[in-house]
């Protein structure tokens, strides 16, 4: 389990979630370990059913764990109904009540707190403050826009001064711009309040926007742990490597390896050096995980790698091209478009490229 500097808000110790409904199994967390600090912005990252709502459903109470313990700030939460976890959830559908203002909505659960009714008014006008709201503090739900609906929720939510605020892709039913500006809002939040978030999603630029560390999970296991730098740098496994971004992933085998980095055959070719310091046998298969965005091409053949083009794709802000190597794998390269010169290349051009060291990953799971 990775190590973390600073206070353990949440402590996850090789949990296990199995669900058994008479006539067969489901185990949807299988020993799961991490730790979460205080005033972090954690986000669980995964396709459908890879256990992060489950794991996110255990922190919160409505589901008990089948094995190992969750601790928060030190202490078990195992007897702890969800009521009396210092614990609060936003939900994908918000579950706000329609027939009620926005500050009706933020009151509700310090209400059913027993909150005195000045400290219920002084939490509410600080919360609408906080999500910058306090011009529609009378409007009913109805009267609003998913956008400032999500707002509220997180307002009520945060309302209770929880130490710990789960979000169980709260941005899903957004539209795309709406969830970018969402993603930012999001941030400031939880950077103000200094309260411990936990995202969930399934959206890997959601992740990669807003989080400090990131947990990618896959069949009930966490895969890797790290800010969204190394994850997207320095990939572990092919599924983190395939998961998070676009990215090429060529079979390869190991030449030599030295404390400077590793010495690799691709196909035919084998002067690729990668900066990774593999642990691989001379002469045993691995894949080399490569960004499209770090390949350099030249057509002019300046460049040591060849390949044979075979599409070329334009976005606008960037062109894709889709080329064969010599050895059959394929290769695609994503080049910004700096400069509206066409460089007039097409498909059953040659075309030479180069990566630098530092941008070739090793994948040593197969």
């Amino acid at each position: 389990m990775e190590q973390i500097t600073g206070n353990v808000a949440i402590s996850v110790q090789d949990v296990s979630k199995i669900f058994d409904d008479g006539t067969s199994t489901f185990v949807a967390l299988d020993q799961v370990s991490l730790d979460i600090g205080s005033n972090e912005f954690f986000t669980l990252l995964g396709p459908s059913g890879c256990g992060k709502t489950t794991l996110l459903r255990l922190i919160a109470g409505f589901e008990q764990p089948s094995n190992g313990q969750i601790l928060l700030n030190g202490k078990n939460l195992d007897r702890l109904p969800p009521f009396k976890r210092p614990v609060n959830t936003v939900f994908q559908n918000y579950a706000l009540f329609p027939h009620m203002t926005i500050s009706q909505n933020i009151a509700f659960g310090l209400e059913m707190l027993g909150r005195p009714k000045k400290e219920v008014s002084d939490i509410v006008e600080e919360m609408l403050e906080l999500v910058q709201m306090k011009h529609l503090a009378d409007r009913k739900i109805t009267q609003i826009s998913g956008g400032q609906q999500q707002r509220v929720a997180l307002a009520r939510a945060l309302a209770p001064k929880p130490q710990v605020l789960l979000l169980d892709e709260p941005l899903s039913a957004l539209d795309l711009q709406l969830r970018k500006d969402m993603q930012l809002e999001l941030k400031r939040l939880q950077l103000e309040t200094g309260i411990t978030f936990i995202f969930v999603t399934h959206d890997q630029e959601e992740a990669l926007t807003m989080s400090d560390r990131i947990a990618v999970m896959q069949g009930g296991h966490i895969l890797q742990i790290g800010p969204p730098r190394d994850i997207y740098e320095h990939p572990r496994h092919r599924f983190v490597a395939g998961f998070i971004g676009e990215i090429n992933l060529l079979t390869a085998k190991i030449v030599k390896t030295g404390p400077d980095g590793t010495e690799i055959q691709l196909g035919e070719i084998s002067n690729i050096k990668s900066a990774s310091v593999s642990t691989v046998p001379t002469g045993e298969a691995i894949s080399l995980a490569i960004r499209p965005e770090r390949i350099f091409l030249d057509s002019e053949g300046k460049q040591p790698l060849s390949g044979l083009l075979t599409n070329v794709v334009y976005h606008g802000t960037d062109t894709l091209y889709h080329f064969n190597l010599p050895d059959g794998q394929s290769l695609r390269a994503r080049r910004q478009n700096t400069r509206k010169v066409d460089e007039g290349w097409k498909a059953g051009d040659t075309i030479s490229w180069s990566v630098q060291p530092d941008s070739i990953a090793i994948i040593e799971d197969r």
